[in-house]
């Protein structure tokens, strides 16, 4: 991650250990991301406790969670660092 915006010139890295909270995003990024797998895998699969489609959404979903994660969490970081630093693009303008 940059040390700063490139747009804006924010420092990025608040304190020490400021992305520690980005943990708790990413959890529930990922939960909702399988969720939205699960939906999917049971409206195209179908999903029973009868055979081995549990285990099959598990295998994809895991394969899924590892190939986005890198996707997850930069999102992580980006909704992280909006709830601390407000952009006001009013700022940016000559009076």
């Amino acid at each position: 991650m940059e040390k700063h915006c490139p747009v804006c010139g924010q420092e990025t890295e608040l304190e020490v250990g400021f992305w520690y909270g980005t943990g708790y995003i990413s959890y529930v990024l990922a939960v909702f991301f399988s969720a939205l797998n699960l939906l999917w895998y049971w409206l195209i699969f179908g999903i029973t406790w009868k055979d081995d489609s549990i285990v099959y959404w598990l295998i994809v979903n895991g394969i899924l969670l590892v190939l986005f994660m890198p996707v997850l969490m930069r999102l992580s970081r980006m909704v992280y660092l909006n709830f601390y630093v407000y952009y006001d693009p009013e700022t940016d303008k000559p009076d």
